[in-house]
């Protein structure tokens, strides 16, 4: 595993996980969410699909529901935990490859996304969920 030249990230105090590409093997990436988003710390394996990520790609990305990431989203894999994992069962997410979902949670909501019925902004607490339900799949 090697970890990206500018790691940690200024801001990751700002972030529910961390992630990365892999800068050695491009089609591997880390997840990694510890307390006190998790009870304790779990470091996720991914793998990119062989095209690897495609810049500017509109996909839409499966924790932040937006298309709005610079590097693109990109489907990524996660071997289950166990003995499913060795007999080749996998989970997979759309995921944004800069893992920057939670930072544009946290970005203000335009004036048209705002709720006109005065619903509390709930995406950084979606965001936390969704990436933690990946990870307890991959754990199941």
């Amino acid at each position: 595993m090697s970890p990206p030249t500018t790691w940690p990230p200024a801001d990751a105090e700002d972030r529910e996980y961390l992630g990365w590409i892999d800068p050695k093997s491009p089609r591997r990436a880390y997840l990694v969410l510890g307390p006190p988003t998790l009870d304790e710390l779990v470091a996720v394996d991914l793998r990119l699909p062989s095209s690897g990520v495609r810049p500017g790609r509109q996909t839409m990305c499966d924790v932040c529901r937006t298309t709005t990431s610079p590097d693109g989203a990109a489907l990524m894999v996660a071997p289950r935990a166990g003995a499913r994992g060795r007999s080749g069962d996998s989970v997979g997410l759309c995921l944004c490859a800069d893992f920057a979902c939670s930072l544009r949670a946290r970005e203000p909501l335009k004036p048209h996304e705002q709720s006109l019925t005065g619903m509390p902004d709930t995406r950084v607490e979606d965001v936390l969920d969704r990436i933690v339900g990946f990870v307890d799949k991959v754990r199941s």
